[in-house]
């Protein structure tokens, strides 16, 4: 509920105006990682049963720099692809949303995302308000984000499901629980499912059963609410649908969005030593991503090392890598996104003044060049003649 709160005053404040800069929240943010960094160097002087820490960070003094290098390369492949996704789909609903544009978008939600306290939504308020400032209405904005957002997350529950299937399977080589790769592969062919039924039902179906219920009692409006949740959901499956079957090239940006930020996190595991099999790396990349909806402070860098550690990577090495990995994935495209936001709000600035009407001109200066009046001629002027319209 706070982070549904937050993003409808996120909102509403860029419905008028893109969000600033908040410094006070950049400060909190960057607090974080001075935090981590003062109780790695207590660790160091004062050693005790957090001495992977300090490990750690010893290690992190001998990373590899070509593998550093590959991997800032990989995150901004990433934010590649997702700006290549964002073309397409925001592209077929408005001419406007054209690659420059969906780069700045882009870009511009990864500093929102980062750097202001919005839950990890700031990426999806922007997007969704590019969108209205590009021309579309409320509906069509919402339905069009919603449609990008299905393509983008189906490559992240199907990744779920090949690499927790193969590994809970023994199909790919990896020491870890049962559980811990089973049951994340069956919740996400859950979810894909379940998407997939609500578009097979058809827009008809929640409409005509939201027309049905009641709604003098509570469970009926809530009954009424779910249905046509259900509804948006399978219209925005059916239009993703209709774009995989175009068969459009930038689709593969969905897939470049998640591969080359797990790259990222292959790359600094060979950085600083032998990686585990890629399968696990998938899995724990993947499995942690979903500490995103829970807003606390290294919820996603706990699991990524919470399902390392589980498959027998040691623990210096999970920390380190995974720190490195989310420091790359955070702070290059925040920085890169600054940039972005300025050029963000010149395009939209763009699209307003087209949109407005183009001024009148003085009514002084009109008179001053009407030609002289004529002599007015003896003989009666015709009749003009009548329109077709009154």
């Amino acid at each position: 509920m706070a982070a549904d709160h937050r993003l409808r005053r996120f909102l509403v404040i860029t419905d008028y105006a893109l969000p600033a800069l908040d410094l006070r929240a950049l400060t909190r943010r960057a607090a974080v990682p001075a935090a981590v960094a003062m109780a790695g160097l207590a660790v160091v002087f004062a050693g005790g049963p957090l001495r992977a820490f300090a490990d750690a960070l010893g290690r992190a003094l001998d990373a590899d720099p070509g593998w550093v290098a590959g991997a800032a390369v990989c995150e901004l492949l990433s934010f590649g692809g997702y700006a290549a996704l964002l073309w397409l789909v925001g592209g077929r609903a408005t001419s406007r949303l054209g690659l420059r544009a969906s780069a700045q978008v882009t870009l511009g939600g990864a500093a929102a995302t980062r750097l202001l306290p919005t839950a990890g939504v700031g990426g999806a308020a922007l997007t969704l308000w590019a969108l209205r400032r590009a021309g579309l209405g409320g509906r069509a904005a919402t339905r069009t984000l919603l449609a990008f957002l299905v393509l983008l997350y189906s490559v992240f529950l199907g990744a779920v499901v090949a690499a927790g299937a193969l590994l809970a399977l023994g199909l790919a080589h990896g020491e870890g629980p049962f559980a811990l790769s089973a049951v994340p592969a069956a919740a996400a062919g859950l979810a894909i499912a379940t998407a997939l039924a609500l578009a097979a039902r058809g827009p008809a179906t929640a409409e005509s059963e939201i027309g049905g219920l009641s709604a003098a009692t509570r469970s009926a409006r809530a009954r009424a609410r779910f249905a046509g949740a259900a509804g948006v959901l399978g219209s925005a499956v059916r239009d993703a649908l209709v774009l995989v079957r175009s068969g459009d090239p930038r689709l593969l940006g969905a897939l470049a969005w998640w591969a080359f930020d797990a790259a990222v996190l292959w790359a600094m595991l060979h950085a600083f030593g032998a990686p585990p099999p890629l399968a696990v790396v998938v899995l724990a990349y993947f499995v942690g991503q979903v500490g995103n909806t829970i807003p606390i402070p290294g919820a996603v860098s706990g699991g990524i090392v919470g399902v390392l550690l589980a498959f027998g990577v040691d623990a210096d090495l999970a920390l380190v890598s995974v720190l490195a990995y989310r420091a790359v994935a955070i702070w290059l495209p925040a920085s890169i996104g600054l940039a972005a936001l300025g050029g963000l709000r010149r395009t939209v600035a763009r699209w307003t003044r087209e949109k407005a009407p183009r001024p009148q001109a003085p009514a002084a200066a009109t008179t001053a060049r009407r030609p002289e009046a004529r002599p007015v001629s003896a003989r009666p002027l015709p009749q003009p003649a009548l329109r077709g319209t009154a």
